[in-house]
């Protein structure tokens, strides 16, 4: 019964956000199963697992506090903060024995961290701190708090927030009382996205109307492209990623039989999404609104 219930504790429903209790160290520290740490001063010895927090760490605290940080960092494909971090800080593959060989003081680790990775961090008394899910900017808000707070750097944390919100803001006055282009993100294996995802918020301050809200569709979900062509998209950014040398999807798309009476295929508006952006969990989320805004009105941006 004991096993039971423990594999039941360590189920990836189970674990929990962190929470941080208290405005000035020391501050508790309650983990993703519920048991409760003192942090009596900001941690000194910082290993971050997820490319996310990677990010977020790397505008809030000082690289000497970190001792590890993914390897997935240095992959300019996908990572923000290419090289930013100073070489004697460890890559981590993801193992939890190099976690541990580092001595951390703390560890971050993401809604989508293994149970079972938490689970033997959490059992070598290691303090955890796992961070939200990252479905909209407001939940990207929260996990920069929660950061800024467990390392002590809340007005590191407020005075990039204000940035962001003003920038965000700047672009969503010069579209305000444009002509909202209808718009469809797709992936050519069927994807989109629906509302409570960023992408559709993206859409939305960029001055475009997320086509797929005219559905039933919430989130990301596969869908026909019977339907995809029934919403008849003045515009379609195009998910996905292709090595080099290779047809890019916008190209594929437009080459569909079926896709040519669409508006987006007739006014060549079919667009790849580029950049690191569109993948990130962290503070870099925000560019891909003034990316997606300079697709949609170019004029306003010239």
């Amino acid at each position: 019964m004991e096993l039971d219930i423990h594999a039941e504790i360590f189920n990836d429903h189970a674990l929990r956000p962190t929470i941080i209790k208290g405005e000035q160290f020391p501050k508790i520290l309650v983990d993703p199963i519920g048991e409760e740490y003192s942090l009596n001063e900001p941690p000194q010895r910082i290993v971050s697992i997820t490319l996310g927090t990677d990010e977020i760490l790397s505008v809030l605290v000082d690289t000497n506090r970190i001792t590890g940080v993914t390897h997935l960092s240095d992959i300019a494909s996908m990572s923000n903060i290419p090289h930013w971090y100073p070489e004697q800080i460890k890559r981590i593959q993801g193992e939890v024995e190099e976690i541990l060989s580092l001595e951390p003081d703390l560890v971050f680790v993401a809604s989508y961290t293994r149970a079972e990775t938490v689970r033997l961090l959490l059992s070598s008394s290691v303090p955890v701190v796992r961070l939200r899910h990252y479905d909209s900017f407001r939940d990207i808000e929260e996990n920069i708090q929660l950061v800024a707070k467990v390392t002590g750097s809340e007005q590191q944390a407020t005075t990039l927030l204000a940035t962001l919100r003003k920038n965000a803001q700047s672009i969503t006055q010069k579209v305000n009382g444009l002509d909202r282009a209808r718009v469809l993100y797709y992936s050519l294996d069927g994807y989109t996205a629906g509302a409570g995802t960023k992408i559709n918020e993206m859409i939305e301050m960029a001055g475009g109307y997320n086509v797929i809200n005219e559905t039933n569709i919430t989130g990301s979900h596969k869908i026909s492209e019977e339907i995809a062509i029934g919403l008849e998209p003045d515009v379609v950014l195009m998910s996905g990623w292709s090595p080099e040398g290779e047809i890019v999807p916008s190209e594929r798309l437009a080459a569909r039989p079926a896709w040519q009476n669409t508006p987006a295929i007739r006014q060549q508006r079919v667009y790849d999404l580029r950049g690191t952006w569109v993948l990130s969990v962290s503070q870099y989320s925000w560019d891909g609104i003034e990316e997606i805004a300079k697709l949609l009105h170019p004029e306003v941006f010239e």
